[in-house]
């Protein structure tokens, strides 16, 4: 389960930088399962607490970056809309 968050975690990380807006938030719930599996993994052989960590990290920085980047695309269109009139 650790090695498995890691790869959801990078996998949240790639899609966070997609043009696809549908993409980046199918990649933020990407994340959170990441985030999810390595809690379980954790709980579940504390010794592992390099990989879930690594895993943990990737899962919360894509998570954050997939749903943050619609949020601010968003904005700036509407500041760049209201800059042109």
């Amino acid at each position: 389960m650790d090695i498995m968050s890691i790869v959801l975690g990078v996998l949240s990380l790639v899609t966070a930088f997609t043009p696809f807006i549908w993409l980046q938030v199918v990649g933020g719930f990407v994340g959170v399962a990441g985030i999810v599996l390595a809690r379980r993994a954790k709980k579940a052989d504390y010794r592992k607490s390099l990989t879930t960590a690594i895993g943990m990290l990737c899962s919360i920085t894509g998570a954050l970056l997939c749903f943050l980047t619609p949020v601010l695309s968003l904005l700036s269109n509407v500041a760049l809309f209201f800059m042109t009139r």
